[in-house]
């Protein structure tokens, strides 16, 4: 049995130098495939280490990460593919519209999409340490990203490729050579998608629970968002690290999902949501200003008074007067 585990270990560091070589896609697809389902039998754990022949290690490099990466106020794209060529026609193309930045490898592109929060990642299927497929599945599998839209880029044009692709979580599937426009009429689809529904997110007045999101996560996360800061909504000093508290996740890891998501910032949700219920108050009877203000959370209710006007171009007095006339009370 050793020498078999031994014999099989062997194969897989022939199959990853073939994936290296300069190949056919497909070919190496196929590759690939052979190698994951070796894995899938044994598991990792059950595989020896075996050091590789002399001058024939397949170990891929990664690439640095930019420690730092300037964003202005256009849409980001993160770039993934092992041509270099093809990354710097996509950067020439795609920056006249958007940010881009580029990862060379699966592994840094998810380094990258944690810590950069890009828009739409285009990326290749075959990529060295994390191939393009499961860099979907671990970016859809996680709270932190589910958000991210990915489209797949590659020359595997076949049908059940496509359908591979489309099953692993990408939100498209390009097929080379491609049209640039087609591709950027791709993105701005997307983009315009999400901002559809940012604009019902906040048409529902924090209230998003029938809103269809892009995965189950991004629904299970906002439905929860809400959640929380419906239970603190009497809570003045309840803000943007009580709620990562709550939600067992890192600031940035929050800030970018909800900006994401709905387009507005932690802190500006937490007071829509005591604005929302505010207004819900006063449209049922009169309350008294200071008394809604401390209800909601607010501990000044001049400051309430500012906030509800900007959110809801009426001040609050207003929304009380509206209700005493449809209720017959107007002097």
């Amino acid at each position: 049995m050793e020498k078999m585990e031994q014999k099989i270990a062997l194969i897989k560091i022939r199959l990853t130098e073939l994936l290296a070589r300069k190949e056919s896609e497909s070919i190496r697809l196929e590759l690939f495939w052979i190698a994951r389902e070796i894995d899938a039998l044994l598991g990792p754990s059950d595989v020896p280490d075996v050091p590789s022949p002399p001058g024939r290690e397949p170990r891929v490099e990664r690439s640095s990460v930019p420690s730092t990466f300037t964003r202005t106020d256009r849409n980001l794209i993160l770039l993934v593919d092992e041509d270099a060529d093809m990354r710097a026609y996509l950067r020439t193309q795609l920056g006249r519209d958007f940010d881009v930045t580029e990862a060379s490898n699966g592994g840094d592109a998810w380094d990258m999409a944690v810590t950069l929060n890009p828009d739409v990642i285009i990326s290749g299927m075959l990529l060295p340490v994390i191939s393009g497929d499961e860099l979907c599945r671990k970016l859809h599998g996680s709270v932190e990203t589910s958000h991210i839209a990915v489209i797949l880029l590659s020359s595997l044009s076949e049908r059940e490729n496509i359908i591979y692709g489309l099953e692993a979580g990408a939100d498209d599937y390009i097929t080379k050579p491609f049209d640039i426009d087609i591709l950027r009429t791709r993105i701005n689809n997307i983009l315009r998608r999400r901002q559809h529904l940012r604009d019902e997110v906040m048409a529902m007045n924090g209230r998003p629970e029938r809103l269809e999101y892009k995965t189950q996560l991004d629904k299970e996360f906002m439905n929860r968002v809400f959640r929380i800061i419906e239970s603190q909504i009497a809570n003045s000093d309840f803000a943007i690290n009580d709620l990562c508290y709550e939600l067992a996740m890192s600031r940035s890891s929050v800030y970018n999902k909800i900006k994401t998501l709905t387009g507005r910032g932690p802190n500006d949700i937490i007071r829509i949501v005591r604005l929302s219920r505010a207004k819900e108050l006063l449209s049922r009877r009169p309350y008294p200003i200071n008394e809604v203000a401390t209800m909601v959370g607010f501990a000044d209710p001049k400051y309430f008074s500012t906030c509800f006007k900007k959110e809801y171009g009426i001040s609050p007095s207003k929304i009380g007067d509206e209700w005493s006339e449809a209720a017959g009370f107007s002097s």
